[in-house]
């Protein structure tokens, strides 16, 4: 499976056209897909590349490669060298600048560009692609559509690089997901509340938070009750934020999800 999710596949394709025709043909001849990939004009060629990377995310290329990875690699460092100067200085704010969709793609799945080298932010085990893929399907397959409209738009939101309205989205996803689950294990109705129904899902039997693992004291001190504190530090509203920020709780609640998800 390839390191990089369909976002960063098309984002890393988009930026196909900025090359000649006839680069074009030489980029699909390196990596042996120039029967593969058709289309007239070179946004239809970076469009047609797209799906099929999509459609073909285990085909490897002569050398054993991932084709998915090896083409989104080249496209992420020819990039990165429109962005270097003379002087062979990499204007990291530049790209963040000329490459918005493509920088943020990167950063949610767990990579870096700041020092002109495609680097991991976080290991490569955590597998966040994956964990964005199985979340989705997990929603669909258990019918949580409300969750998954929350999780949607602050995915979205973190595209257009509003970090408040992502976080907001990222926190009212956990409690819906809470919420549906709590339902989906028949909670009373009566219980109004998302903490009434957080409770619940400790304390019944057998308990769905593990407190073998610390995951709920009653007491607030529980890593689900810390994890619920650390997505909203400032109450209600989500405040200030930054890229980095937005991302780090993107990435916690994609895992923390994907766990949450698998034990239903």
């Amino acid at each position: 499976m390839p390191q990089f999710s369909r976002r960063a596949i098309l984002a890393a394709t988009d930026t196909l056209p900025q090359r000649t025709h006839s680069g074009i043909d030489r980029f699909l001849l390196d990596h042996g897909l120039e029967n593969s990939v058709g289309g007239n004009s070179k946004e239809s060629r970076a469009n047609e590349l797209a799906r099929y990377l999509i459609n073909n995310p285990d085909a490897a290329n002569e050398y054993g490669e991932n084709v998915t990875d090896a083409i989104v690699t080249e496209l992420v460092r020819h990039a990165m060298n429109s962005c270097t100067n003379y002087a062979n200085e990499f204007n990291y704010e530049q790209f963040q600048r000329s490459y918005t969709a493509l920088h943020r793609a990167l950063e949610r799945d767990g990579f870096t560009v700041e020092d002109a080298e495609l680097r991991r932010m976080l290991p490569e085990a955590l597998g966040l692609p994956q964990a964005d893929d199985e979340v989705h399907t997990l929603l669909d397959r258990y019918g949580f559509v409300i969750s998954r409209g929350h999780l949607d738009q602050g995915i979205s939101a973190h595209v257009r690089g509003d970090w408040a309205a992502a976080n907001a989205q990222f926190r009212a996803f956990i409690e819906s997901l809470l919420d549906e689950i709590a339902r989906h294990f028949g909670c009373p109705a009566g219980m109004a509340t998302s903490n009434q129904r957080r409770v619940w899902l400790a304390q019944k039997a057998p308990p769905f938070f593990l407190q073998e693992l610390n995951e709920w004291d009653g007491q607030g001190h529980g890593f689900i009750e810390a994890f619920f504190r650390r997505l909203h530090p400032q109450g209600a509203h989500p405040g200030l934020s930054d890229d980095e920020d937005s991302t780090f709780r993107y990435h916690l609640v994609l895992l923390v999800s994907r766990q949450l998800l698998r034990r239903v």
